[in-house]
C-alpha cells in the first residue's frame, strides 16, 4: 500500500497509523478525509467480512458466548450483507460509513 502525504499529515492529529488512515482516504477520498472523522470511524481490523460480523455481533452482545447451537448456524455472509451498509472496508481495515 502506498501512503500518501495526506495520511501522513492525519497520523499526527490522530491515534491512527498511516497504513489505517490510508485506508480510511482510499474508501472516502482524499478531498473528504478528515482526521477526526477516520478515528471515529474506525471499527478495527479484521481478515474477512465475516470475522468483522462476528466480532460487531458479540460487542453489541446479540450472541451469548457460551452458546453453541445455533449461533454456530447463523449465516454469516447474510449478516455481512447486511452490516456493510453501515461499514466499509480497504485493506482490512473496516470504518463505519459517517
Amino acid at each position: 500500500m502506498t501512503i500518501s502525504k495526506k495520511a501522513t499529515e492525519m497520523t499526527e492529529e490522530n491515534s491512527l497509523t498511516e497504513e489505517q488512515n490510508q485506508a480510511y482516504i482510499n474508501i472516502v477520498g482524499e478531498e473528504y478525509a478528515k482526521a477526526e472523522e477516520a478515528e471515529e470511524a474506525y471499527s478495527g481490523e479484521f481478515t474477512s467480512d465475516e470475522d468483522f460480523a462476528q466480532d460487531m455481533a458479540v460487542q453489541l452482545g446479540s450472541i451469548d458466548q457460551n452458546a453453541v447451537w445455533p449461533m454456530t448456524c447463523i449465516d454469516w455472509e447474510f449478516a455481512v450483507k447486511e452490516l456493510m451498509y453501515d461499514y466499509s472496508e480497504d485493506n482490512g481495515f473496516y470504518f463505519r460509513n459517517m
